[in-house]
């Protein structure tokens, strides 16, 4: 039983000092306490802190510790700013901004959460110790957190209604090429047949802003990226992905929506639309969305590959690489049945269902 304990201390990211005070690591963690720190200079503590480190006590605060993850994202950066009544994360990263891991060392490695939690003890942990965290990485796990949060929401009627199949010669998917928005084969049948076709599963895809707060894209407008072939800056690279299924979820084709505007195509009777594709006026205003027709670059799924006659799993994502500060990732999926014939009159998108991003233990 010693043996099985000191394992269990080392999979939740424990040192030995930890161990030697003889904790007990299920009411340990169930009691454990979360909160922010920083090393930089404050307001003499004036304010609450939004910003910083994230710290953990498994002593009721008697000692601290930082955190080590493999993948910290916004699910976590949420839970951790849900806990603390701080609204919702703007912000997840790891580095040493507010000071790293020599000063403040890791009390806990490998913390994955679905981001719905109350609080970070309901959160799972990686099935292995992270290879990261050792003792060349200095970084800590750190979040920023806002009072409101934009909060992404895909369409369905769109999906289904603009379904559709087309035949398109390689010679004019330039652009699309560049981006890598065909399949592989497609780059070595370009160099002795330039002009075959492609065969794309079209389709229509609406990101609506449901949240409280402005979408704005996650770079600085001057790092955005003027496109030649598309005329206007692109300010993120991927915004989302398009994945075709069969029903045992193996994966037998994929797209996705890559060096992308963000803009208020279209709002509810009463909101101004505020943001077009330009240099630094991009975003979804709240209350709006941005609605990528089927006729645009990328907006497709390349099936030529793919077999005929069969039913297939079409998975739309938004946002799939968290990226974006959201206050929930429930509402940014899309699962839809395919039945592709080959033929246009056929092959036909339905029954989409709203489904949230994938959560991978």
């Amino acid at each position: 039983m010693a043996s099985l304990a000191v394992i269990l201390l080392l999979l939740l990211g424990f040192d030995q000092s930890w161990a030697n005070r003889g904790l007990n690591v299920e009411n340990n963690y169930r009691n454990m306490m979360v909160r922010l720190a920083t090393s930089k200079v404050t307001l003499g503590n004036l304010q609450v802190l939004r910003e910083g480190r994230v710290e953990v006590s498994f002593d009721f605060g008697a000692t601290w510790g930082t955190i080590c993850s493999t993948s910290w994202s916004m699910r976590e950066a949420n839970v951790v700013c849900r806990q603390l009544g701080l609204g919702y994360a703007s912000k997840a990263s790891q580095g040493t901004e507010h000071g790293d891991s020599r000063k403040h060392p890791w009390a806990m490695v490998g913390t994955l959460c679905r981001g719905t939690e109350r609080r970070l003890a309901e959160c799972v942990r990686e099935s292995r110790y992270p290879n990261l965290c050792n003792a060349r990485n200095q970084n800590v796990s750190m979040v920023a957190c806002v009072s409101h949060s934009a909060d992404l929401e895909v369409g369905l009627v769109d999906i289904e209604r603009t379904a559709r199949l087309e035949a398109v010669p390689m010679s004019r998917l330039t652009c699309a090429m560049e981006e890598h928005c065909v399949s592989a084969d497609a780059y070595e049948i370009r160099r002795t047949n330039p002009h075959a076709a492609r065969i794309l599963l079209r389709f229509s895809v609406k990101a609506f802003n449901v949240g409280t707060a402005d979408v704005s894209p996650y770079a600085n407008y001057k790092d955005w990226v003027w496109h030649q072939c598309h005329r206007h800056y692109h300010s993120m690279n991927v915004f989302a992905t398009f994945d075709v299924y069969d029903l045992k979820y193996r994966k037998v084709a994929q797209g996705h929506k890559a060096s992308f505007c963000l803009m208020d195509s279209e709002c509810r009777p009463g909101v101004r639309a505020k943001y077009t594709c330009g240099n630094t006026t991009q975003g979804i205003s709240v209350g709006c969305a941005d609605t990528y027709t089927d006729v645009l670059d990328c907006q497709w799924v390349d099936v030529t590959r793919v077999p005929v006659n069969q039913r297939y799993i079409l998975r739309v994502a938004l946002n799939p690489e968290y990226k974006l500060g959201e206050m929930s990732f429930e509402n940014n999926g899309a699962e839809c049945l395919l039945d592709y014939t080959g033929v246009h009159q056929t092959t036909r998108i339905f029954n989409c269902r709203r489904k949230p991003l994938w959560f991978k233990i």
